[in-house]
């Protein structure tokens, strides 16, 4: 006899916002990385010896550290979307340092005196986020368990 699965609808939410957020920062590492690489190729010296435009090699690695959560987001909500546990563990550690990071950068803003509409991304990451631990915290009917049945049987 088949068991089915129990979806969580906040579960899907949380992925959803994890693919989401996961794209978009794929998508602006990848233009960081490419921009900052073809500016980094345009980088000259100074009579002195010093380079010009020496930031240019931050924002490729930024590019990349960029990139790089995204690809790991996308990867934690598609495991969460087919229910599997190692999903709602990575899904969790990707929600809780998003929502450090973010919140800080929020705090930061907030701190700064910057207009509360210009916070906008801010505020929806640090929602995101947010929605996401609470919902693989409560969510764990939404995962399979592990199968301890011997094989073959």
């Amino acid at each position: 006899m088949e068991h089915r699965q129990s979806t969580s609808r906040p579960v899907v939410l949380a992925a959803i916002f994890l693919l989401v957020a996961g794209l978009l920062a794929l998508v602006t590492g990848a233009l960081f990385g490419v921009f900052g690489g073809l500016v980094a190729g345009l980088e000259s010296v100074d009579g002195d010896g010093t380079t010009v435009l020496g930031a240019a090699g931050g924002v490729v690695v930024y590019g990349i550290a960029a990139m790089a959560w995204g690809i790991l987001g996308m990867f934690a909500a598609a495991a969460m979307l087919v229910h599997r546990g190692w999903g709602r563990a990575l899904g969790l550690v990707v929600g809780v340092i998003g929502l450090a990071f973010t919140g800080l950068s929020l705090a930061g803003a907030l701190g700064s005196g910057e207009p509360l509409a210009s916070m906008g991304v801010n505020l929806a990451l640090v929602a995101g986020y947010g929605l996401t631990v609470l919902a693989l915290w409560t969510g764990a009917e939404h995962f399979r368990p592990a199968d301890r049945s011997p094989a073959g049987s």
